[in-house]
């Protein structure tokens, strides 16, 4: 996805410690980013990274991993994009449903409902960021949520 300003691209390998800066940066955990298994997106302004963002695949479901727009370029949409460049990715691999942990914001403006905690880890039991919480033996903070994409 791109416009005048902006492009999304997927990441590679050698992208990991750019992800992990914006994620850093955004507050959020950075445990197992682009482990197998993983999709993860970088958003570049002028060729600059300024968001990023990730899926953790299981069986027909992802768990949508980090949701970033560095601080200063916050306000214009742009994380909005990335969600929904997310969202689509999982519809195109056919995934039922896209799950995710949140510690703020509406989700719902993204067609996600809360769920409990359970129905997360049940649904992605070997994603990396569900294994991360269960070796720490945390729980994650916060909201957990679900967007149907077999409706979509």
């Amino acid at each position: 996805m791109t416009n005048a300003q902006e492009h999304i691209r997927l990441a590679q390998s050698g992208d990991r410690d750019t992800v992990t800066r914006v994620f850093h940066e955004a507050g959020l955990d950075t445990d197992a980013t682009l482990a197998e298994g993983t999709t993860y997106w970088v958003m570049e302004r002028g060729g600059q990274p300024v968001g990023a963002i990730g899926l953790e695949h299981g069986d027909g479901v992802s768990l949508l991993r980090g949701a970033a727009i560095i601080p200063a370029a916050r306000g214009g949409g742009l994380g909005r994009r990335l969600v929904m460049s997310a969202i689509e990715y999982a519809q195109g691999r056919g995934d039922r449903a896209i799950y995710m942990f949140s510690k703020g914001g509406d989700w719902g403006t993204f067609g996600f409902q809360q769920v409990p905690l359970a129905v997360v880890m049940g649904e992605v039991p070997d994603a990396p960021q569900v294994q991360a919480y269960r070796s720490r033996g945390e729980r994650p903070g916060g909201t957990t949520w679900m967007r149907d994409l077999s409706a979509s």
